[in-house]
């Protein structure tokens, strides 16, 4: 399989629920577990984000800091002064690190 999906199935009790990658804002890891955040949902997940990350293989799935991989297509803006990114009303921190992923990312004029 080379072509990447463009779903994954998250495991809620013992059904598993489709959820397409377009509807996933952002991943935020928390110790063991990381948090799948969409529009209407928080999943939790037991892998670390490294594994999601690589799992997902996903090219608008970038990191913006070292416990968040956020959705590019959902970023409604990014400040580099205050080292935000935002989706919706959320308010993500950016780690410095991160900077040039981002900026190489965003299509300006």
């Amino acid at each position: 399989m080379n072509q990447s999906p463009d779903h994954l199935f998250l495991r809620e009790g013992t059904t598993y629920i489709k959820i397409p990658l377009s509807e996933i804002q952002f991943i935020e890891a928390d110790g063991n577990y990381a948090y799948l955040q969409t529009k209407s949902k928080r999943f939790a997940i037991k892998r670390s984000l490294a594994a999601i990350s690589e799992e997902l293989a996903a090219p608008e799935f970038v990191r913006a800091s070292r416990g968040i991989l956020v959705n590019f297509d959902q970023v409604d803006r990014v400040s580099f002064a205050t080292g935000t990114i935002a989706i919706g009303e959320r308010e993500l921190k950016m780690g410095k690190a991160y900077h040039g992923e981002i900026k190489s990312r965003m299509p300006r004029l």
